[in-house]
């Protein structure tokens, strides 16, 4: 069901294009529209003739401090307007920060969720499930203008966290796609930092492409040399891998100073992976490392932007990477 969205306030104000701009490419809607009280009765009625608003249901989105007042006052124009209020479902308040935009098409789709006697059976099938995962993710996805590859490798991050933030979390440098899809086709080695990501790695891909994979962080000599040195095993690890990073794909999905150690090979003694995937979870020096392997035009990367990743997203990215291949 299109979902049409219906914003309204006392006078124009660009932050308010801007709120029904962010909203129409990341909300899914059928359309997003603004009315103002200074268009008066005629306005609105000409506002509901030209969009279409008399058909489907309508979220109507006030904004204002007071909106109590401003409902009062909308409500009179649309009688004035002689126009049907049944369908409108009414939301307050509004933000224009992309986060807020998310809350806000969030709690618009849950205005119409269906009624529990109605809710239907989810599908039964993986495949199906998988295939409404990805309707759901494509729909939000819609208005955000990604070129192919880019799209392919957010909707797999989301679809691997169910979580629309990753949208605005992830970010890759120009070369990112372009360069980790020709490495891997071209049976480039995978390393990564963790036993999640080796594990979650696509294994009929690597068998396609030859692709060898390397993960050392649990072999007894790093976890001697880690030891012996006071550094973290994932440090070691990435060490250990030198020498079979030139031209690799290194996936760092769980520990920031493996990411650290990958940025310290490339700017001192001058690796160059094909491209780094960067995206550790967690408070202590995620936020950080990201930051640092961004800010090198050395190597192309992907990353998220602050705390939050993991193991699985970096296993999205890197089989979404295999996908396009």
């Amino acid at each position: 069901m299109a979902i049409n969205v219906l914003m309204i306030a006392k006078m124009p104000d660009s932050a308010l294009e801007g709120v029904r701009s962010l909203l129409r490419t990341r909300g899914g809607f059928g359309r997003v529209c603004l009315f103002t009280l200074n268009r008066g009765a005629e306005g609105l009625s000409s506002l509901w003739k030209e969009e279409a608003l008399h058909s489907g249901e309508i979220a109507v989105v006030v904004v204002d401090p007071e909106p109590a007042a401003l409902m009062e006052e909308f409500e009179s124009l649309r009688s004035k307007a002689e126009l049907d209020s049944e369908g409108l479902h009414f939301l307050f308040g509004y933000q224009t920060h992309p986060s807020f935009i998310r809350v806000l098409a969030d709690r618009i789709h849950d205005l119409f969720l269906p009624p529990d006697d109605e809710v239907r059976q989810i599908p039964r099938l993986p495949e199906e499930i998988e295939a409404e995962s990805f309707r759901i993710i494509d729909e939000r996805l819609s208005g955000m203008a990604f070129d192919p590859g880019w799209h392919q490798v957010v909707r797999r991050a989301v679809h691997a966290v169910a979580d629309f933030e990753m949208i605005d979390l992830m970010d890759h440098h120009p070369d990112a796609i372009g360069r980790g899809v020709a490495a891997l086709r071209n049976g480039a080695p995978l390393i990564v930092d963790v036993q999640m990501v080796e594990s979650g790695i696509s294994r009929p891909f690597r068998e396609k492409f030859k692709n060898d994979l390397l993960c050392h962080v649990g072999d007894p000599d790093v976890a001697e040399e880690a030891r012996r040195t006071g550094e973290t095993r994932s440090t070691v690890a990435m060490r250990k891998a030198r020498s079979r990073m030139e031209g690799a794909v290194v996936a760092v999905g769980n520990a920031p100073t493996a990411l650290f150690e990958v940025d310290r090979l490339i700017r001192e003694e001058g690796v160059r992976p094909a491209l780094v995937v960067g995206v550790p979870v967690g408070f202590v020096g995620a936020r950080e490392s990201k930051i640092i392997i961004a800010r090198q035009d050395r190597v192309p990367w992907i990353v998220t932007r602050g705390p939050k990743g993991g193991s699985t997203v970096a296993v999205a990215v890197v089989n979404a990477l295999f996908r396009l291949a």
